[in-house]
């Protein structure tokens, strides 16, 4: 097994231009430099299950029309990752409605039904699901919900989840120094 690139990646006009991609890696740009707190704090709701830990971002797949696709993530405290920051786990971008929709995405992920409430999840309160209210109540409950979220040990990320960072992205262990990348004969 060799840890060189198999092959070697190319991409068209088309993907470059393409407008959902380009909004998903802006929010998780603005995400990651705290530029973006997301638009709102899930809830729960009986068919799209128990996310009341969970803040949702808005995405546009047009840009002549509203948004209709969403981004979920988490916060997770630094107490349970590696490093000194607090995290933010991205766990799903999918369409907001139909079949396979964001929240069931996000639900299936965390492992959890679509019909029960979480018992672990009532710390965050017992807020329906909804993204009503004006930009300072949204504001306001992300804040608590983000310090409800660093202040729980339970908070933890998945077992699947890596850091996003140019110097640690994809990585599982030390990088590979040119003396130790095994060579391929051909």
């Amino acid at each position: 097994m060799t840890s060189q690139p198999a092959v070697e990646l190319l991409i068209g006009e088309l993907f470059q231009e393409d407008f959902l991609r380009k909004q998903i890696v802006r929010e998780m740009s603005d995400l990651m430099s705290g530029r973006s707190d997301g638009h709102h704090v899930l809830g729960y709701e009986a068919g799209e299950g128990d996310l009341r830990d969970c803040v949702s971002s808005k995405l546009q797949s047009d840009p002549q029309q509203k948004a209709d696709h969403r981004l979920t993530f988490r916060e997770i405290p630094a107490m349970n990752l590696e490093g000194p920051l607090n995290g933010r786990e991205l766990l799903a971008v999918r369409p907001r409605h139909g079949a396979g929709n964001v929240y069931e995405q996000t639900s299936a992920r965390l492992d959890r039904d679509l019909q029960s409430k979480q018992p672990d999840l009532d710390r965050f309160g017992h807020r329906p699901a909804s993204s009503g209210g004006n930009e300072a109540q949204r504001q306001a409950e992300r804040d608590m919900q983000r310090a409800i979220a660093h202040a729980w040990t339970g908070q933890k990320p998945l077992t699947t989840s890596r850091p996003l960072a140019t110097t640690q992205f994809g990585a599982r262990g030390p990088r590979p120094t040119p003396a130790t990348i095994p060579t391929r004969e051909r």
